[in-house]
């Protein structure tokens, strides 16, 4: 983590966003989620693949 821009409003990059959200995908915790909320997994699945964010 960089410690400097704690107090920036700048964002951090698209690259870091996906990074994050493959390390948190791959976390015992989603897994425990996923599994206690099928339809979300169920949901999840659907919106694979789609551009969310333009």
């Amino acid at each position: 983590m960089n410690f400097n821009r704690i107090n920036s409003l700048d964002m951090e990059t698209e690259d870091h966003y996906r990074k994050k959200a493959n390390i948190y995908r791959t976390s015992p915790e989603y897994g425990k989620m996923i599994s206690l909320y099928p339809i979300l997994e169920t949901s999840i699945k659907d919106c694979k693949g789609e551009n969310l964010v333009a």
